[in-house]
């Protein structure tokens, strides 16, 4: 008090400054781990690592963006209108299922169609991490039925993303993977979804045992005649909105370990989607990396995605693509 009487007794400027001196100065804006709008105008190697394959292409794009002046773009089974493809680029991650496979390797195509970036810093299993960006699909809405994914966090391994966008008859929906009731089984729970999405892949459930691999490497089939999610508590609060023609901001924050305090939290847009608490992955599961892009069965229909504003960071705030609006 006394301190305080002194301080009034000054000309009124010297007190106000003062007085702001003993207050506790905001703490900086925290910048993201990893931010990239694609402004460089190329997709940037040390961040990103192309999958090549025949069937897709790579490209920066002037015309469609999210904000700024370029976004990235993959077209599966590309036509005249995609822009010229991005220079083949030497990545530092190598993939069984890309062309740039380990060296000795022979590239073997898989059963799939692909066009996807994959983020070069892989993290550790459990690490807790905020993901932004935006994404739109070309239209017009494809409703052939067949899978596709367009963006999946992976653990190292044979598994299931353990968490995937999906899309079925062009409704986005979102699923998270964690072990089933027996070793080698896989179980996949629907936790969002857009509004019109058809259940038919979970009749009477919001989960059911997909597959996996039994002790020897065989091929274990799939059962929809039951619940088989185990210890999660979801916590939805509203509906997925279509990227197709319209870009969508989404956040993701993820901490997975394949334990009781897993936790996953989903906005799109800025408005809350899901949260998941609860064992998600797999305890076998090793590092864990992020890759963005199509990833389907077999079509003769082109498909063209944009991808923008991405970031990886440690809170909403250093992720959200609306900052790159600012």
């Amino acid at each position: 008090m006394i301190m305080l009487a002194a301080l009034l007794r000054q000309p009124m400027l010297p007190v106000v400054l003062l007085l702001a001196s003993l207050l506790p100065t905001a703490a900086p804006a925290m910048a993201a781990e990893i931010s990239d709008g694609f402004e460089s105008g190329r997709i940037d190697p040390k961040v990103w690592a192309p999958c090549p394959r025949q069937e897709n292409r790579f490209f920066i794009d002037d015309t469609v963006v999210r904000s700024g002046r370029y976004a990235a773009g993959m077209a599966l089974l590309p036509g005249d209108a995609v822009p010229a493809a991005i220079p083949p680029m030497e990545a530092r991650r190598r993939r069984s299922g890309c062309m740039d496979t380990m060296p000795g390797a022979v590239f073997a195509p898989e059963r799939d169609q692909r066009a996807e970036l994959w983020l070069q810093p892989a993290e550790p299993n459990g690490a807790d991490r905020w993901f932004g960006f935006s994404f739109r699909i070309d239209e017009p809405v494809r409703t052939d039925g067949n899978r596709l994914i367009i963006g999946q966090w992976k653990q190292s391994g044979g598994h299931s993303p353990i968490l995937a966008q999906r899309f079925k008859n062009g409704a986005f929906h979102i699923t998270v993977e964690q072990e089933g009731p027996t070793p080698g089984q896989q179980c996949r729970v629907l936790v969002a979804w857009q509004d019109g999405y058809d259940f038919s892949d979970f009749p009477g459930y919001p989960s059911f045992l997909h597959g996996g691999e039994d002790t020897v490497g065989g091929r274990l089939p799939t059962d929809r005649r039951g619940d088989c999610s185990h210890g999660l508590t979801i916590d939805r609060k509203g509906p997925l909105p279509s990227p197709f023609g319209a870009w969508v901001d989404m956040v993701v924050h993820l901490r997975v370990a394949a334990g009781p305090d897993d936790l996953i939290e989903i906005w799109a847009d800025g408005r809350p989607i899901v949260t998941i608490r609860g064992p998600v992955g797999f305890r076998d599961g090793g590092a864990q990396y992020f890759k963005f892009g199509p990833y389907r069965d077999p079509s003769p229909n082109p498909l063209v995605v944009r991808f923008d504003d991405f970031s990886r960071g440690g809170s909403f705030a250093e992720v959200d693509p609306r900052r790159f609006d600012q």
